[in-house]
């Protein structure tokens, strides 16, 4: 049983979580896993009340994104009831997995998380490297906008992080702003619109695209599109191409692979363990455009997931390489 914090179909913060369904359903097909999935349409108070749901749907496996702090008490309740719980693209943090009672730990199946500080430097690193083509004068600053998700998700902290440290190592940026859009296009494009009129910005970093396209349209409202470069995570299929300089994504696919772990635990072929897996690639690589169109197409039901189990007779890493199937 899944418990996706976002919405089922499209939404002010993008096509991010239907795609994670979409991934994982794909894999659950293949791998013969009865996937049952509920949504807490971004209401992290009603995912809170959730534990009642796994627990009278007794599932193998309840799978949990740590958005907002909200898994502690979800954790608690489910694994009290001995259903073991998987945690997917937001881990505990280790003081939440350290509170856990020996018996609650045995209840906690392990985590598949990206590397989030990577997404975050790596889509800082093309933005500026980006600009300073375009700028004949290297030795002028570049002033970036951070537009970040929320301060609690250890995914948006881990951005902000990757962030922070292209920045200290690169002395010519200057971050003239840092706020908080909750995800939002629409609070993206308010934020923006109001910082544009007393700031001047070269680069606007947002921890997601759903962000990147709002500052887009308000970018383009104030007439200074030409001489911005805007950049986001995720690869939501609903940007236009050419909308964003580039963005930074993959780890939508990470539901799948997350059917692929449990199951095999459900095997016994493999234990408990927290896996961060290095999925992010940015949109200037080759395979970029050949996944989107797949994903735009819904062809991913052609890839065969069962070639991801280790012991499968030609086991194949997980990567996007190996899911594009033509």
């Amino acid at each position: 049983m899944f418990l996706n914090p976002g919405h089922p179909s499209n939404n002010p913060t993008g096509h991010f979580w239907p795609n994670v369904n979409y991934f994982m359903q794909e894999a659950a097909d293949d791998l013969n896993i009865n996937l049952t999935t509920i949504y807490a349409n971004r209401n992290h108070i009603l995912m809170k009340s959730f534990a009642k749901d796994v627990i009278e749907n007794k599932p193998d496996f309840a799978v949990i994104v740590n958005e907002k702090g909200v898994a502690t008490s979800l954790v608690n309740k489910i694994t009290a009831q001995k259903i073991k719980v998987f945690m997917l693209l937001n881990d505990l943090t280790n003081e939440e997995l350290n509170a856990l009672t020996p018996e609650q730990r045995e209840y906690y199946a392990g985590s598949l998380i990206p590397n989030n500080f990577d997404a975050g430097f790596t889509l800082a690193e093309q933005l500026h490297q980006s600009i300073n083509f375009s700028n004949s004068d290297s030795q002028s600053k570049v002033n970036i906008l951070a537009l970040h998700g929320d301060e609690t998700s250890p995914a948006s902290i881990a951005r902000a992080e990757g962030l922070q440290s292209f920045i200290t190592d690169n002395r010519n940026i200057n971050l003239i702003d840092s706020t908080v859009a909750n995800w939002s296009k629409q609070q993206a494009y308010e934020k923006v619109s109001g910082i544009l009129k007393h700031q001047k910005i070269d680069i606007i970093w947002a921890a997601n695209d759903a962000m990147a396209c709002g500052a887009t349209s308000a970018v383009i409202n104030a007439g200074k599109a030409d001489s911005m470069l805007i950049g986001g995570i995720n690869w939501d299929d609903d940007i236009p191409l050419g909308r964003l300089s580039v963005s930074v994504g993959g780890h939508v696919t990470l539901g799948a692979y997350a059917m692929v772990l449990l199951k095999e635990q459900w095997l016994g072929v493999s234990k408990a363990k927290r896996v961060k897996h290095s999925i992010f690639q940015h949109s200037n690589v080759e395979a970029y455009e050949t996944f989107m169109t797949a994903l735009k197409q819904k062809r991913f039901h052609r890839c065969d997931f069962t070639q991801f189990l280790s012991n499968h007779t030609k086991a194949q890493t997980f990567s996007i390489e190996n899911l594009i199937c033509h």
